[in-house]
C-alpha cells in the first residue's frame, strides 16, 4: 500500500456495484495490478485514496457501504483493523461503521451473488 492509500478494498462483487458508487461520489481510488503466482477467486483490489478532508471522505465512503450493504441481502463487509482485529460492518451503526473506516488497514466486500457466478462459469 502507498503512503497516500487510506485502505485497501478486495472487492468480491460480480456486478462492480462498489467501483461505481465510488465512482459516482468521485471517490479516488487506483486498481492494484494482479500480481499472485495463483488463481484467486476476487473480481479486484483497489487502494481508496486518501484526501486532505479525511472526515468528508469518511462520511462519503460510510454512505457508500450502507448503501451497497442494503442494495441486496446477504452481502457482508468485513474489515482488518490496524490492530489486527476483524470486524463486520453493520449498516444500522453509522457511528461504528465511521470508527472501522478511520481504523482500517483493508476491506473485504463480498456479494453472494459473485459465489453463483463463478459456479456458472
Amino acid at each position: 500500500m502507498n503512503t497516500d492509500t487510506l485502505f485497501e478494498l478486495v472487492l468480491f462483487d460480480p456486478e462492480n456495484t462498489v467501483v461505481s458508487l465510488l465512482e459516482k461520489r468521485d471517490i479516488e481510488f487506483r486498481k492494484q495490478p494482479v500480481t499472485r503466482q495463483f488463481v484467486v477467486a476476487t473480481d479486484e483490489t483497489i487502494e481508496v485514496i486518501g484526501t486532505d478532508n479525511p472526515e468528508i471522505l469518511i462520511e462519503n465512503l460510510v454512505s457508500i457501504f450502507v448503501e451497497w450493504l442494503e442494495g441486496k441481502q446477504n452481502r457482508k463487509l468485513q474489515a482488518q483493523l490496524v490492530d489486527g482485529s476483524i470486524v463486520y460492518i453493520d449498516k444500522n451503526d453509522t457511528d461504528g461503521v465511521t470508527y472501522i473506516l478511520k481504523n482500517a488497514l483493508k476491506i473485504t466486500a463480498f456479494d453472494p451473488e459473485y459465489n453463483t457466478r463463478i459456479g456458472n462459469k
